[in-house]
């Protein structure tokens, strides 16, 4: 009777442990269960974090830039807020110095026109966007005229001549200063690759920058408020 008690008491201590062990498994599953569905639990921190970053730099990349049509930017002249491509809003660029000659065949210095501040617009009669903006150019001259030098300059080439290009502008009533480019070297200078192309100068001869390009008479009329401010 004696050994039958020895070896119940083992078995007995082992069945216990395993109740325990089993017992304290359920209760672990339990708890890890809940907590794995809480709100607050590591999952939805790790969602929302991502969520954060992700926002400001969706925004700080969205594009903000516009392209201003009928103008190219020359790169030339880049400061200031003018609303014209190339065009800054203070002159700092000392201008080169050329001759041209007038209607008369006299010749005729750039730097004589200090003073002043000078518009000039590199143009020919045979050039399709140099004519669609002599209007506004007559305009800004029977406004501006005796406020800013205005200083014309056909570039000659495809039968422009002296004569030639008078006749087109009586013809359509222009009565703006006429000058002719005959030597080239103004347009070499000036770096012009094409026409029409229209330089800023302030009164001591410093570019504002240029505009390539035909322009609306609205950029041609930010430009004169600019050479009178």
């Amino acid at each position: 009777m004696k050994n039958n008690r020895t070896w119940i008491t083992p078995v007995a201590l082992g069945a216990a442990l395993v109740i325990l062990l089993v017992g304290a498994l359920l209760i672990y599953n339990h708890f890890e269960s809940k907590t794995a569905d809480t709100p607050g639990g590591s999952s939805a921190e790790t969602t929302t974090t991502a969520e954060t970053t992700s926002t400001p730099e969706a925004t700080s990349t969205a594009p903000t830039d516009e392209v201003s049509g009928g103008t190219e930017n020359t790169g030339e002249a880049t400061g200031g807020n003018t609303g014209i491509p190339g065009v800054a809003s203070t002159a700092t660029q000392a201008a080169p110095d050329f001759t041209m000659t007038d209607i008369n065949g006299t010749p005729v210095a750039l730097s004589s026109f200090k003073g002043l501040p000078t518009i000039m617009n590199f143009w020919a009669s045979w050039c399709a966007p140099c004519r669609d903006e002599l209007d506004a150019f007559q305009k800004m001259y029977d406004t501006y005229g005796t406020r800013v030098n205005f200083v014309m300059l056909n570039v000659g080439g495809q039968g422009d001549t002296v004569a030639s290009v008078q006749k087109f502008c009586k013809d359509h009533g222009y009565t703006f200063p006429l000058y002719f480019d005959e030597s080239g070297d103004g347009t070499t200078l000036f770096g012009v690759t094409g026409v029409p192309e229209t330089v800023f100068l302030n009164a001591q001869g410093l570019s504002y920058g240029k505009i390539v390009g035909g322009m609306p008479q609205s950029m041609l009329a930010q430009g004169m408020q600019l050479l009178t401010k």
